[in-house]
């Protein structure tokens, strides 16, 4: 018995503890913030109730894999399915915060981790396949379960992991129950997502509407959402949907701190259809994206008429802020 290296991996284990405290964008039935950890506990009961159905796949492997496909993220944390276009080099940070992690283990055990984490990631293996697909399923089971806050956005459940889940008969079939479910939800509100190309006029039209009465109002915000996005800066931008027509829009774009404090960001405009103000939906929206900022790594957020607590010294916002037209 090795003493040192038993003291090692003890040390990894406190280390691989900070996964606790990581929080996904998921939310839990109770309407708390899960856990990575949490998620990597149900992938496992996942694995576990359908070893049955898994054929001659080699279970303890699939469960080692599920145990460490996320570890990494307990360095920098995690990033919610809906942004991953945004992190391309996700992957990359993973293996380098494992490998930090790992780095009191002895050769042999840091080895068949990482290797089990190369497998998954690149889904070499049939294991490896299966995991990424109990994956997919597990977040979208918990997206329709929890008790999510005003407009969370079902609607992207129904692409989620599909190349994955479409991989056997049973994968399918589970897919098939769960997207049933998330329409299920779909059928029952208002939906928030992130803005496409086709939103472009709407969100437009919506923001001149919906500040066209309001006193306090420069009545140039349609323009102001204009430019932050032709100049790059509209760092979440997400928008409500009802019956397929736009209801809501809140952005989020950069500001600068007199203070030199980094990672700040300013809310607004937020717009949302006159016909629907006053109904909940302003505040799904700012929720929402206040999440979507925290999952980005913001460290802060003003509003354009904020006056609480916010880092000492002036606000500065983007130029964009200046647009008085489209031109």
């Amino acid at each position: 018995m090795n003493i040192e290296k038993l003291q090692n991996r003890l040390d990894f284990l406190r280390q691989a503890e900070q996964l606790k405290s990581v929080l996904r964008s998921a939310h839990t039935s109770s309407g708390r913030a899960e856990s990575t950890a949490e998620h990597t506990w149900r992938l496992c009961l996942m694995a576990i109730t359908f070893a049955d159905e898994l054929g001659d796949l080699d279970l303890l492997k699939v469960l080692k894999m599920c145990l460490v496909h996320d570890l990494g993220e307990a360095i920098s944390g995690d990033v919610p399915a809906v942004s991953k276009q945004g992190f391309p080099d996700k992957s990359q940070q993973e293996r380098d915060d494992l490998l930090q992690l790992m780095a009191s283990l002895d050769a042999p055990l840091r080895e068949e981790i990482m290797g089990l984490w190369e497998d998954y990631e690149a889904a070499t293996s049939a294991e490896a396949q299966a995991v990424k697909a109990l994956d997919k399923l597990e977040t979208l089971l918990q997206h329709n379960q929890g008790r999510n806050p005003p407009g969370f956005d079902y609607a992207f459940n129904l692409n989620y992991g599909k190349r994955y889940t479409a991989a056997t008969p049973l994968f399918e079939a589970l897919r098939g129950l769960i997207d049933a479910d998330t329409r299920r939800h779909l059928d029952n509100g208002i939906a928030l997502r992130d803005e496409r190309p086709e939103d472009i006029d709407a969100i437009g039209q919506l923001t001149e509407a919906a500040f066209a009465d309001a006193e306090h109002s420069s009545h140039t915000e349609q323009f102001i959402v204009t430019a932050l996005r032709r100049a790059g800066q509209l760092t979440v931008s997400l928008v409500a949907v009802e019956a397929g027509t736009v209801v809501g829009h809140v952005a989020i774009s950069p500001v600068t701190l007199a203070s030199g404090a980094s990672g700040w960001f300013g809310l607004g405009p937020v717009s949302v259809s006159p016909a629907r103000q006053g109904q909940g939906i302003g505040s799904a929206l700012i929720n929402a994206a206040l999440a979507r900022l925290h999952g980005l790594g913001g460290q802060g957020c003003v509003a354009l008429a904020f006056s609480g607590d916010v880092p000492k010294g002036s606000v500065q916002y983007a130029t964009a802020f200046e647009a008085t037209s489209n031109a």
